[in-house]
């Protein structure tokens, strides 16, 4: 090669290093970027007001102290909960919008026949904030005090007994569902639209069972008024421990109402571990704990695939139940 040729080659040589270095620089300063750089949209499936609303807030205010970036609760309500993580499912999947998620989340998926998204596809996980729990309350003219008790008189009845429910689909409703296939008795359901309604035909012995969240009949029960039957939950109550768990007469049953975080199925999984982190700092510390415990709730912070795999868990068991109990919604 003349030494023309070779100062031409030598001279390209370099130039395509040159751009090289720029472009890899220009990747490493892209990665680099802090993150969240804009304000992050927060969608609660809910109307302003609610427990999950409020924790939502209480969250979104923390880490817009922790990001120095505004976090920005938006409210989309409907379709049991399905129009605000669709919304979530569709949204540009770089980290800056996270849905709020409860037990509707695993359940819609196992009763409807269509969604306008998949829960296991399009959604990847965050963090499960907290799980509330449930428990099977009572009259105290009931016959029966524990499950067992239930159980023999479910077994014994003429006639099936009869529950309410805050409605129909719902964790509660689905927690009864289970109950009866573990102890195989049948019972029959009497759906409410929300709690209020049902606690008065229970406290008026009109119907003689309920399955609810135990912050909403708390102070019933302190008042005497209503008496628990059994928890639903696998943990004991916190501020309530002495209330036995269905688990302990049927092991391995398991059913909670929770809480929990999610993003677009494509984030960068660096963003994930990002809000994750952050958010599950928050989630365990003394400060959330106080508020969540208001609520009835008691703080998890999981990590992405935590949660990932008790989606699919949960999405798998209601399924099961949801099809020997022929429930559908569509």
């Amino acid at each position: 090669m003349s030494g023309y040729w070779r100062k031409i080659m030598d001279r390209r040589q370099f130039v395509l290093s040159g751009g090289a270095m720029l472009a890899m620089s220009g990747k490493k300063a892209v990665a680099q970027e802090s993150f969240p750089s804009r304000a992050v949209r927060l969608v609660v499936p809910f109307t302003p007001g609610g427990p999950t609303d409020v924790i939502a807030r209480v969250i979104g205010e923390a880490m817009s102290v922790k990001w120095s970036v505004p976090v920005i609760v938006d409210n989309k309500p409907g379709a049991g909960t399905m129009i605000g993580t669709d919304a979530v499912a569709k949204s540009t999947p770089d980290g800056h919008v996270v849905g709020v998620v409860i037990t509707a989340h695993v359940i819609n998926p196992a009763v409807r026949d269509k969604m306008p998204f998949d829960a296991q596809r399009d959604l990847r996980g965050i963090t499960q904030l907290a799980e509330a729990h449930m428990v099977v309350v009572a009259n105290p003219a009931f016959e029966a005090d524990d499950i067992p008790g239930l159980v023999r008189l479910a077994k014994q009845a003429s006639q099936p007994l009869a529950y309410a429910t805050p409605g129909p689909a719902t964790a509660t409703h689905m927690a009864a569902e289970l109950l009866q296939k573990v102890a195989e008795i049948k019972m029959l359901h009497v759906p409410y639209n929300g709690s209020a309604n049902a606690l008065t035909d229970v406290l008026a012995q009109r119907v003689p069972l309920m399955f609810d969240v135990w912050h909403s009949v708390q102070q019933h029960v302190q008042d005497k008024t209503l008496k628990v039957i059994g928890v639903t939950n696998a943990t004991p109550i916190p501020n309530a421990p002495q209330y036995k768990r269905i688990a302990e007469t049927y092991p391995g049953y398991e059913a909670n109402s929770m809480f929990g975080l999610v993003v677009p199925s494509k984030t960068p999984d660096q963003m994930v571990k990002a809000l994750s982190r952050d958010v599950s700092a928050f989630v365990k510390s003394p400060e959330f704990a106080a508020k969540a415990a208001s609520f009835g709730m008691q703080p998890i912070g999981s990590s992405p695939a935590e949660f990932d795999d008790f989606i699919d868990r949960e999405i798998k068991k209601w399924r099961d139940i949801a099809g020997s109990a022929n429930i559908r919604i569509n």
